[in-house]
């Protein structure tokens, strides 16, 4: 019997309550004059939210770009806000691109639990601790969004923000049971996922849940680029060994909503596929709700195969053999 010693469904669960509590805490604080881009340093999950908001602002006239790496891009200067996105505090890749952010003039506000970031960084905003990254996208995105918000870059609509809470509530039965469905369909098989690129931050969001809850491989890839060169690999796959989640979006482009419904037609003949719509009015709603939804597929997974989704103790080991 799986046991989820850390309680990951109750923080799975208590997302609205996330989402409602993150975004109180940039209250006041706001980006400088004159800035024209933003990057959003970061690894795995705290990475994911610069992902979700360059999505979100994606209308917004200011560019979101996410760094995952030891330094940022050459273009970065003091017209340029960087969110140093880190949940422990301790991300070394992180803690560089601060330094290379400081170096360049770049303006600089932390979102972390605490560490060495809340030191490093003239502004922080301190987020609960006690969780995982992946557990804390509320508190990692809406921070970030709400200084996008008092800045002027975007407008938060309260009755986006309410129509996401409210979707969140009133379907978590149903969540729960079609992901329990979900979770049986692809247990035993390597999930493909696929989106648009647009709601590529979706699709590998769900990815890297399966990994990091669910413990098994899981690949992504988005639209149109898949039509021009993995779509052949088809030829070579099987229903008993793989399945294709593809997310879907009525307000993705006319042209990839038809290249979606072609190739499902196409790989069907090899494989079986779960087709994943959104729901809700605002792009928000859509967006953090399916994210939410494929959190319970990943967590069922994991009770499925008798794993408890919270510890992930190869990334622990490997972060202690790089302190050698």
């Amino acid at each position: 019997m799986a046991v989820d010693n850390s309680n990951v469904l109750a923080v799975i669960e208590d997302f609205p309550k996330q989402i409602k509590e993150s975004l109180s805490l940039p209250k006041g604080i706001t980006a400088k004059r004159g800035i024209n881009k933003i990057i959003v340093a970061g690894m795995g999950g705290s990475a994911i939210s610069g992902d979700i908001l360059a999505l979100l602002m994606e209308k917004s006239g200011i560019p979101v770009f996410v760094v995952r790496d030891y330094s940022l891009p050459s273009f970065a200067d003091d017209k340029t806000l960087v969110f140093a996105v880190s949940y422990s505090g301790e991300t070394e890749e992180t803690l560089s691109a601060v330094e290379d952010a400081k170096s360049k003039g770049c303006s600089i506000i932390g979102i972390t639990s605490g560490g060495t970031l809340s030191e490093k960084c003239g502004r922080v905003i301190r987020i609960p601790s006690g969780l995982s990254p992946r557990q804390a996208i509320g508190y990692l995105l809406f921070p970030m969004l709400g200084i996008a918000s008092n800045s002027g870059f975007v407008s938060i609509k309260s009755d986006d923000v309410n129509e996401l809470v409210s979707t969140l509530n009133s379907k978590r039965e149903s969540f729960r049971e079609k992901a329990r469905e979900l979770a049986s369909k692809i247990d035993g098989k390597l999930a493909v996922i696929y989106s648009s690129q647009r709601l590529s931050a979706v699709a590998y969001r769900f990815k890297t849940q399966l990994n990091e809850n669910s413990k098994v491989p899981a690949y992504h890839n988005t639209f149109p680029e898949l039509d021009h060169n993995e779509i052949v690999g088809y030829e070579g796959m099987d229903r008993r060994s793989y399945i294709a989640v593809v997310i879907e979006d009525n307000e993705d482009n006319e042209r990839i909503r038809k290249r979606i419904s072609v190739t499902k037609d196409i790989m069907k003949g090899n494989i079986d596929i779960i087709s994943i719509k959104t729901i809700g009015n605002s792009l928000l709603c859509r967006t953090m709700a399916t994210i939410n939804f494929l959190d319970y597929v990943s967590y069922y997974l994991a009770i499925r195969r008798r794993t408890d989704p919270g510890p992930v103790k190869v990334i622990d080991e490997l972060k202690e053999s790089m302190k050698k």
